[in-house]
């Protein structure tokens, strides 16, 4: 049975979450449909793309990732179906794949007849085109359809985040989470012993109770990466940063075990 992973923008108020599924389960009816976030703040690509990759990793081999966080659908940017690693992810090619996408995977454009929706929506690719995509991977991995469709031309992707790829030795704030904790792409092993962010430095400790209620700390996160927070408390509104801002380590700092 095939897995697809749905992540939009769309909340839970209005219908555009159930036609999507209707499409998917109209065309697919066996696959088994995961919603990972539909509460996405609207538009935002760079949290979508923070939350797909946080995630897609944890399903099973062979698993379909919709992505529909899409402020430009309609317009110049390119739907495209994506593999790599044994999954599949679907969406537009606007960034919302910078972090999990690598150079050596397969992207195609969704140009194909059979696969689009034969009146396809500007305003609603989801439906007519991801979800439908998403149905006909689904049907040749259960063998339901029998050859594989075919999407479109091999392309390469160009959608980008707005802080591009990061240097050796220098992070950046990439996501902001829902208790205001500041999550870095820095990794344990650059950033030494302490880091400095917007101007205050901090030493990298285990967990919050090394530290007293309503003070600042650097950790490791369940991502793997440097993040910063408040105990009992909110990082973003204590330090009033945003996203791209620098996470460096402190100059004295010795490496990370």
């Amino acid at each position: 049975m095939a897995i697809i992973t749905l992540t939009t923008d769309f909340g839970t108020s209005d219908g555009y979450v159930g036609s999507i599924k209707g499409v998917i389960a109209s065309l697919a009816p066996d696959a088994n449909v995961v919603d990972i976030a539909h509460d996405i703040p609207r538009g935002d690509i760079a949290h979508a793309a923070w939350v797909l990759a946080t995630t897609a990793h944890e399903f099973p081999y062979g698993s379909i990732h919709v992505v529909v966080v899409d402020p430009g659908v309609g317009g110049t940017r390119r739907e495209v179906i994506i593999r790599g690693d044994g999954q599949w992810y679907i969406g537009p090619d606007n960034g919302v794949f910078t972090y999990v996408f690598r150079p050596q995977w397969d992207a195609w454009a969704i140009e194909d007849a059979d696969v689009r929706a034969k009146h396809v929506s500007k305003t609603f690719h989801g439906r007519d085109v991801f979800a439908r995509a998403a149905a006909m991977i689904a049907r040749v991995r259960s063998k339901t359809l029998p050859v594989d469709p075919g999407f479109g031309p091999a392309v390469k992707l160009v959608g980008t985040l707005p802080w591009g790829p990061r240097s050796r030795g220098t992070g950046r704030i990439v996501h902001i989470d829902r208790f205001g904790n500041l999550i870095s792409d820095l990794p344990p092993a650059e950033a030494g012993r302490s880091v400095t962010v917007a101007g205050q430095s901090l030493a990298v400790v285990g967990t919050y109770e090394d530290v007293a209620p309503g003070q600042l700390l650097a950790y490791v996160g369940s991502a793997a990466t440097i993040e910063i927070a408040v105990r009992d408390g909110r990082a973003d509104t204590r330090l009033g940063v945003e996203r791209g801002a620098q996470v460096l380590p402190a100059a004295a700092s010795t490496p990370y075990r």
